[in-house]
């Protein structure tokens, strides 16, 4: 029994370290934004979110296409916000 204990452990930190490891590698190359959630439309902006690090980039309506830059948002989203994109 110790040994599945032992054995389910290693396997954890492992895990922990490849997180580690992607964080660091995402952070000195940068997200390239593959996953991004459908367009979203607040106030008077439509736009569409990377899910993997929260950037953002317009979203065009009328010819359903992305427009400009990335970019971060001024203020982060609160968890109220936040949960009602979940």
């Amino acid at each position: 029994m110790q040994a599945v204990f032992e054995q389910d452990s290693l396997m954890t930190s492992s895990s922990d370290h490849y997180s580690q490891v992607k964080r660091i590698f995402r952070r000195a190359l940068g997200c390239w934004h593959r996953n991004r959630s459908l367009p979203f439309t607040r106030g008077s902006e439509t736009y569409r979110t990377c899910t993997d690090c929260g950037a953002r980039r317009r979203f065009n309506l009328n010819e359903w296409t992305m427009v400009g830059a990335y970019y971060r948002p001024e203020e982060p989203l609160t968890d109220d916000e936040r949960k009602q994109f979940v």
